[in-house]
């Protein structure tokens, strides 16, 4: 089976490469520019004039959506930016698959999606609003293609290897900082899972294609939400060490999320799945890398 990775150069997708079993998938990374530290039997494709006659002679079967561009701000370099890579780009490839044999197409969104927590689409900003507004030109493709669509909702990813920092991060250095950390009220609930337990579900739902019915949406989280400040001082328990925060110094995001927490039971259901990783196991694993123990 040909499976091919977008964003393989991102948080989730550069991880993925990592566990992905070449053995049973020949696997291909979509990239910008050719990258020279993938693991040995990773096909690139690079982004550029030939792109769209590549993706077609390539053939997949199947393709994993992970390319994204994130940010909380809509000035006009961003809204920009966020059209061209969550918007722009995912059409591009669309439109190259067409002419394939595609079969899968897994999507990835964000709990950003769903403002108030109860399963109905509706954007907390405006990077949310490409997500979503993807999702219809995803579904226009897959009507006239025939390939079954499953869009993948992460909730608060953390751990493994990061390249931008993540409040758990940041907590993380105010553990070492003289200067307090500036929080909002940290009331906010986030569901917060382990970037391995997530790395699996996307393994798993990779050998179990022919279960899942089409337009299926998985909520990728623990269902277990805590609040920043709980957050907090499990990295203080943890740790022995207090965490320099001032919760109340900075006023929320204008339509900030107040609650957020997956409903796994339809993963628990299809799959027998569910996260392995505790916040508290999670935070422990994070001490180990941050103070190189």
């Amino acid at each position: 089976m040909k499976v091919l990775i977008t964003g393989a150069t991102g948080y989730v997708g550069r991880s993925l490469l990592d566990v992905i079993d070449i053995n049973s998938y020949n696997t291909f990374a979509v990239v910008r520019h050719k990258q020279n530290d993938f693991p040995e039997g990773i096909k690139q494709i690079i982004i550029d004039d030939t792109f769209e006659d590549v993706i077609q002679d390539t053939n997949p079967d199947v393709v994993i959506h992970l390319a994204t561009y994130f940010t909380y701000e809509a000035e006009k370099e961003h809204i920009d930016k966020l059209i061209e890579s969550n918007l722009s780009f995912g059409s591009r490839l669309l439109n190259a698959l067409k002419k394939t044999d595609l079969k899968y197409f897994i999507n990835t969104g964000s709990f950003n999606e769903y403002h108030y927590n109860d399963g109905k689409l509706n954007p907390t900003n405006y990077y949310a609003a490409t997500k979503t507004a993807y999702r219809s030109i995803l579904k226009y493709f897959s009507e006239v293609s025939g390939f079954k669509v499953f869009n993948v909702i992460p909730f608060s990813i953390y751990g493994g290897r990061q390249q931008k920092r993540k409040i758990i991060d940041i907590l993380f250095e105010s553990l070492v900082s003289d200067v307090p950390l500036k929080l909002s009220d940290g009331n906010q609930y986030l569901d917060f899972i382990h970037l391995n337990d997530v790395l699996f579900f996307y393994t798993m739902l990779l050998n179990n294609l022919e279960k899942v019915g089409n337009d299926e949406v998985f909520f990728l989280g623990t269902g277990k939400p805590y609040t920043i400040r709980e957050l907090a001082n499990i990295v203080t328990s943890v740790t022995n060490r207090q965490a320099n925060i001032q919760c109340g110094a900075h006023p929320p995001r204008e339509r900030d999320t107040i609650y957020a927490a997956a409903s796994i039971s339809k993963m628990k259901q299809l799959f027998n799945w569910q996260p392995s990783i505790t916040l508290e196991q999670g935070v422990k694993l994070k001490s180990n890398e941050f103070f190189n123990l």
